[in-house]
Parts: structure tokens; C-alpha cells; sequence
């Protein structure tokens, strides 16, 4: 089917991902993250019930207090955790399966005996060497953050089905015993490489090597020069986007759990002393620029997405995705419309997920330097709406919230042409169309 681009660059963007799609491993990813979307859409409503109503420090904890019943909130506690660790915490499980039985039914083997040793194997890498609990598994491997990994292994367990195994019989009188036979090789060589590899894991998770030097300097480094201070945050900012992009876990959390660094904390005693955020002594920090600006809706800013595709998108996929996850999005989880689309690993919102974050940072940063808005230094209840963020980190600062709104509209604006080139992709090739990889 023919389709009508609008100028060069559209026509070498959508080409060049066309041919990127034609790669096995690509469509693999694609097929798997279809695979795991509901999973993750369900689990990002639980996760607005367990961190945003439920939390200590939720959004919303103060307008649905304790029931009354602390056995009672205790019971929803417990369940809402278990809902999320079995979906959203566990979809990279989910995803070593889609991988491995994509990967293996390509290469015409047993593709159910694949995906349950790309289960198997990878839990084994996952397990946790405990005295304490005795079965007890390392839990950012196993949701989001671990979905690279998850997804690379699965693709290697289909590999080494193709390579150690003959082809599935396709005869009418085949049955389990005999597949089992024919699939015992690579069954045994993965767990045996897992477990191999599970200690390698155990060693380097407990001496914290994953990611420790770079999350050490973005909390710890600090600057007296503002221009330096700007410089540190993007870099750290553009390595999380890039990271996130890949299903791999970045400096910065779109929640904003992780530790608050030293120049953010210098901003906030001066807010106390000083009883305002105006001229706070750091204005270029992760909470004013990164968490205040560079969140709506998630890691990459894809709120704006989602209302670039339910403004001009006519695909239906798209809108349903999109309407599914709005919700979620709005409280800064951005889980659903990441695998649904999907944006991760989809050469097409590459530009936009790192440029619209980038755009609004750099808007704030130079209203914060014309004193045109304070910067962002009060805490924020976690799963605050991404556009009430900087309102509330400013005490109240009515043009704060005017300059979300612009970053909004910034985002939405960045993802529009994106959006479109997607649908164009969609109609040349559309890997959801797909019933396997072949």
C-alpha cells in the first residue's frame, strides 16, 4: 500500500524503520510487548491504588485516610501488593516467555517447552541467595526495569532451541513425551547457564555494582556554577530516557522515590528559613527541571502522546490504548501506553520520548533564570499529577502551573508529526497483525 509522505525526513524515517522491522529481533520485541500489555496496564491501575492511595506519602493517602479499621486497610494493602507484584512486578517473567516462544516457533521448535525454560531459567537468575527467606526472588529484575534483560534471555533460550533440538514433529500420533525428548538439551544447558549466571547476579546485586557509580555521582556531585548544575541534570536526564527507552532501569524515576540529592536538599532549607522558593540557591536540580517538568505522564513525557494520538490519531489500536491509559498516566504511570503502542524500542518515538522532556526542561530552566517562575523545592506527594507537580513544589506558584500547562501543550506538539509517521508504519507493516514472527 502506498502512502504519502509530507517531507524528506518523514520518508527516511519511516524507511529506515521499515527495514528495522524486518529484523527478527525487532519483531520479537514488538510481538512480546504486545504480549505483556494487559499485564502492565492492569498492574498500573494497582499501582495507583497501592503507592498513590495507599502510600505514606501518596497523592491522594489524605483524601481516602485509614478506613477506620487498620486490619481492614491492612487486608486492601496486602491485596492491592500481591495484584502488583503478579502483574506489573512480574511482567519481565511474562516477557521471557513471549521471547522465547516467538524465538523458538520461528525456528520451527517447541515453542511451549521454550517459553516455560525461559520462565525457569530465569527466575533461577533472579533467585536470591537468603538466609532470612528462604524463596525470595530480586524484584526490580523482575518488573520494568528488568525487561531488556528479560526479553535478550528469552531470544537466547530460543537460539539454543534452534541450535541443541531438532525441528517439532508435525505428525498427527507426536506426543508430550516425545517433545520433551527431543527439547532435553537445551532444557538442561539453560539451567545449568543460569545458574551460572545467578550467581554472578547474587554478587554484584549485594555489592551493589548495578548502576552504583553513576546513581552515586547524580546524587552526590554538586556544582556552585548553575550552568554546570543545568549541564549535570540533562546528561542524567537524556542517560535515564535512553535507558528507559530500552527497558532498562535510569538514574531518574518518574515517581520520584529515588533519593533526593544534595543541592535538592540545600533548596529546601533555604525554602524553610526563607519561607519561599524565590532565588533558592540551586535552581537547575532533578526535582525543579527533571521530576517538576520532564514526568507527565511517565518516563518520556508520553502524556503528550496520548493526547496527540486521541487529538489527531484515527487508528483504533492507538485510541484504545490510549484511553485505557490515560488514567494511569495522569498519576505518572506510564506503563500502559509504553507496551501498548509500543514506545519502547519503537524506533519512531525515539526522537520525540527524549526531545519532549528535553524541550520542557530547557523551557523551565530558562523561565527559572528570568525569574519568571521559582523552582521547584518542596517534597511532593508521590503519584502527584504531572502538571501539578511544579504548582505544588512551588507552595502555590500560579505561574508555575502556567508553565506546566505550556509543557503540556510543548510535548503534545513535539509527539503530533511522530504520531502520524506511526500510523504510516502501521499501514505499511503492521507487526500486530501478526498470529507469530515467521
Amino acid at each position: 500500500m502506498q502512502v504519502q509522505f509530507n517531507n524528506k525526513f518523514e520518508e527516511k524515517l519511516i524507511h529506515l524503520t521499515l527495514r528495522i522491522q524486518k529484523l527478527l529481533l525487532y519483531r520479537i520485541i514488538q510481538r512480546t510487548l504486545l504480549l505483556i500489555f494487559p499485564f502492565a496496564l492492569f498492574g498500573s491501575f494497582v499501582k495507583i491504588i497501592q503507592t498513590i492511595v495507599l502510600g505514606r506519602e501518596g497523592f491522594l493517602t489524605d483524601i481516602f485516610p485509614t478506613i477506620g479499621n487498620d486490619l481492614i486497610y491492612r487486608e486492601i494493602e496486602d491485596i492491592a501488593n500481591g495484584l502488583y507484584n503478579m502483574s506489573l512486578g512480574w511482567v519481565s517473567v511474562i516477557a521471557v516467555f513471549g521471547a522465547a516462544k516467538y524465538s523458538a516457533k520461528y525456528f520451527n521448535r517447541d515453542d511451549q517447552l521454550a517459553g516455560i525454560t525461559g520462565i525457569s531459567s530465569f527466575l533461577i537468575i533472579d533467585y536470591s541467595y537468603s538466609k532470612v527467606q528462604p524463596i525470595s526472588f530480586h524484584p526490580q529484575i523482575l518488573g520494568m526495569k528488568g525487561l531488556l534483560f528479560a526479553i535478550l534471555w528469552g531470544i537466547f533460550i530460543g537460539w539454543l532451541f534452534k541450535k541443541c533440538s531438532q525441528q517439532v514433529p508435525t505428525t498427527p500420533n507426536n506426543n508430550v513425551l516425545e517433545r520433551t525428548f527431543i527439547s532435553l538439551k537445551p532444557i538442561v544447558f539453560s539451567l545449568l547457564i543460569a545458574m551460572l549466571i545467578s550467581v554472578f547476579v547474587n554478587i554484584t546485586y549485594y555489592s551493589e555494582a548495578p548502576g552504583n557509580f553513576i546513581n552515586s555521582l547524580a546524587s552526590e556531585y554538586t556544582s556552585n556554577n548553575d550552568w554546570a548544575q543545568l549541564f549535570k541534570t540533562l546528561i542524567f536526564s537524556v542517560y535515564t530516557l535512553i535507558m528507559s527507552f530500552f527497558g532498562w532501569s535510569g538514574t531518574y524515576s518518574a515517581l520520584g522515590v529515588e533519593k533526593m540529592d544534595v543541592l535538592s536538599t540545600v533548596n529546601l532549607n533555604y525554602a524553610l528559613e526563607k519561607h519561599t522558593a524565590w532565588n533558592a540557591p540551586n535552581p537547575f536540580t532533578s526535582s525543579t527541571l527533571y521530576h517538576a517538568f520532564a514526568t507527565f505522564g511517565g518516563t518520556g513525557s508520553v502524556l503528550g502522546l496520548i493526547i496527540a494520538i486521541l487529538i489527531i490519531s484515527k487508528d483504533k489500536n492507538f485510541q484504545t490504548v490510549a484511553r485505557w491509559a490515560m488514567v494511569p498516566s495522569i498519576f505518572n504511570i506510564g506503563s500502559g501506553v509504553m507496551t501498548g503502542i509500543p514506545v519502547l524500542f519503537n524506533v519512531i518515538f525515539l526522537i520525540p520520548f527524549i526531545l519532549a522532556p528535553i524541550a520542557n526542561m530547557l523551557m523551565a530552566a530558562v523561565a527559572i533564570a528570568l525569574h519568571l517562575m521559582p523552582p521547584s523545592v518542596y517534597p511532593v506527594p508521590i503519584g502527584t499529577p504531572g502538571p501539578l507537580i511544579a504548582f505544588i513544589g512551588t507552595n502555590g506558584s500560579w505561574r508555575a502551573l502556567l508553565f506546566s500547562i505550556l509543557a503540556v501543550i510543548i510535548s503534545t506538539w513535539i509527539y503530533i508529526p511522530f504520531v502520524k509517521m506511526a500510523a504510516k508504519v502501521k499501514i505499511l507493516d503492521n507487526l500486530s497483525l501478526e498470529e507469530g514472527v515467521k
